[in-house]
């Protein structure tokens, strides 16, 4: 296991619950790109769920009625594609300040992998060819002009500053004063 995913495990007092590992390389045929290797190891060690009960992390695993490996991988990435995609796309159009960036599938684009209740919103940004090197980047919904942020580190190195609670225009992420534990899994799984 990774050490940082072994941190956030051992943070959240987290043992995983199954033995379900994601077919990786059958998902990512279906959508054609790579994904972070720390973020495919967070999934097949959590799962499904939220951080603190707020931040809930976006996840490809299949769901029961049917929903399989490629049909959940390709609705995680339609949610930046055709669903937030869209007003982040208008919002640039509109002025470069209110998006400063290309949203994926164009080239360097955002590809979003968490949000919380708030609105807020964490992106890998997609430039270049190296997945573990897509930095992470946070829109903090109404806030503006400040409203992006660049975290050069992986996913899992971010969960681990926003779990932490130091950073403080990270403190509304996930529920700093929560007594929810670090990792809420999502009430149904692959395994349930």
């Amino acid at each position: 296991m990774r050490d940082d995913v072994r941190e956030l495990a051992g943070l959240a007092g987290w043992v995983p619950q199954g033995a379900y590992r994601m077919p990786w390389s059958a998902a990512l045929r279906a959508i054609g790109i790579g994904l972070p290797s720390d973020y495919r190891e967070f999934i097949d060690v959590f799962g499904a769920g939220e951080i603190r009960g707020d931040l809930g992390i976006l996840d490809p695993l299949p769901r029961p009625g049917g929903v399989n490996v490629a049909d959940g991988i390709s609705r995680m990435v339609r949610r930046t594609t055709e669903d937030i995609g869209l007003e982040f796309r208008a919002m640039r159009e509109e002025s470069f300040d209110l998006c400063p960036y290309q949203v994926y599938p164009e080239a360097g684009g955002l590809l979003m992998w968490a949000g919380n209740y708030n609105g807020d919103i964490c992106f890998w940004l997609t430039e270049g060819a190296d997945p573990d090197r897509w930095p992470v980047i946070v829109w903090h919904r109404g806030r503006f002009p400040d409203g992006w942020s660049r975290y050069d580190m992986g996913m899992v190195e971010f969960l681990l500053l926003v779990v932490a609670g130091e950073t403080p225009e990270l403190a509304d992420l996930a529920f700093q004063e929560s007594a929810a534990p670090i990792w809420v899994p999502e009430m149904f799984g692959p395994d349930q």
